[in-house]
């Protein structure tokens, strides 16, 4: 899509004026480097021990179960565990 070398505010804009719904990232920095607050995009951070395809699958597994039940504009952080915790803005 072009995007790369785009700073995260610049690609959680540009997530917000595409067709997305959601935006996924194992960038767990991005709650705190980031105002969630006044995004309209719903944002799942994966908090995983590691990036490893065979960490991560499970968790998006488990992503794809409830991201039709996640409120529009929610930031949620899903963990290793599979523990869903609403992140605060």
């Amino acid at each position: 899509m072009g995007w790369r070398g785009l700073k995260d505010r610049e690609i959680l804009d540009r997530s917000e004026n595409h067709p997305f719904d959601v935006f996924i990232t194992a960038d767990k920095n991005l709650p705190y480097q980031q105002n969630l607050a006044s995004r309209v995009i719903t944002i799942v951070v994966l908090d995983s021990s590691s990036t490893r395809p065979d960490r991560l699958l499970p968790l998006m597994r488990q992503v794809s179960t409830m991201i039709s039940s996640l409120p529009v504009g929610s930031a949620v952080r899903i963990n290793d565990a599979g523990e869903v915790v609403s992140i605060s803005p």
